[in-house]
This record gives structure tokens, C-alpha cells and sequence, in this order.
């Protein structure tokens, strides 16, 4: 019985990673203009969010780390990587710890999760660029919390679905 729920895991995993990949191709392939560069909703972040609470923490970090490996393989090069990697790895850092501090209030969890992104990709280009762009930061941070309101909204419906809600590991 324990090699069936293992491959029913990988299985999840596996489909939720191409979620988070095929979210982020078609946010690649539509992008909405913005009037601040580098501002996106960051769609691929909502499966990484619903891997987190329907799976767990280290699904989702596989989920995201895979995301970051086929996106940078495929779409990108090494600076798009450092970027996605600085901003994903500290949002998910973070929100695994205000996972604990909010007790499943996925919609702030999200929030904190979109500010920090934005966050971590500003460190990235501060050190990238050798500079400090202080200016950008209060833009970044707004485009944050907006994305991270939209994806722990929607993240939050599907999973007060009723077939995804009985089978979460975190209830909200």
C-alpha cells in the first residue's frame, strides 16, 4: 500500500509541476503591458501556493524548483534563473514561515509571498547591476501585494473545492 501512495504522490507532484510550467508559458506568452517593467501576476506562484497546502512544503519546493529548471532550459538563460530563483526561493522561504505565524490564512500568506518575490529579484538586480534602484522598490512592493492578493484569492477557491478540501493536507 505505501508504494501506491508514493506513486500516487510523484503523480500529483508531477501534474502540479506542469501546472506551475504550462501557468508560466502562457504568462510568458501573454504578457500583460505594465507601466513598471517587471511586474507580472506570476501565475506559476498560484500552483506553488495550492502545492503547498494540498501536498505540503516539500512538494511544493519540488515543484518549484523543477518549475525553475525547465523554465531557465527553455524560456530563459542565467540571469531570467537568478531573477526567478532569488524571488521564488525567498518568497517560498517566507511563506513557509507565515504559514506557522497565519495558521491558513492563505490570502495573507500569498501577499507576503508576492512582496517578498518582488523583494528578492530587486536584491538580485541590486547586486547584478551594482547599484541600488531605491526608487523601484514602493512599485515593486504594490505589484507584489496585488499579485499575491489575485493568487491566494483564487488559490484559496479551488481548494475550499469540495474534492480538493477533503484531500488537503492543510486546512484553511
Amino acid at each position: 500500500m505505501q508504494g501506491r501512495y508514493r506513486a500516487q504522490r510523484l503523480a500529483t507532484v508531477s501534474i502540479l509541476l506542469a501546472v506551475a510550467f504550462v501557468l508560466s508559458w502562457i504568462e510568458m506568452v501573454l504578457s500583460i503591458p505594465m507601466p513598471i517593467p517587471g511586474i507580472k501576476i506570476g501565475l506559476a506562484n498560484l500552483a506553488i501556493l495550492f502545492t503547498m497546502y494540498y501536498c505540503g512544503s516539500k512538494e511544493a519546493f519540488l515543484v518549484l524548483a523543477g518549475r525553475l529548471i525547465l523554465n531557465a532550459i527553455l524560456f530563459g538563460n542565467v540571469n531570467s534563473l537568478i531573477y526567478s530563483a532569488a524571488g521564488g526561493i525567498l518568497s517560498f522561504a517566507v511563506m513557509v514561515i507565515s504559514r506557522r505565524l497565519f495558521q491558513g490564512k492563505i490570502i495573507y500568506i500569498s501577499t507576503i509571498g508576492g512582496v517578498f518575490h518582488n523583494i528578492g529579484q530587486f536584491i538580485a538586480a541590486c547586486i547584478i547591476m551594482n547599484t541600488f534602484l531605491s526608487w523601484y522598490l514602493p512599485y515593486l512592493i504594490i505589484g507584489g501585494i496585488l499579485a499575491g492578493l489575485f493568487n491566494g484569492f483564487v488559490a484559496k477557491r479551488l481548494l475550499l473545492c469540495g474534492w480538493f478540501a477533503r484531500r488537503s493536507v492543510y486546512k484553511l
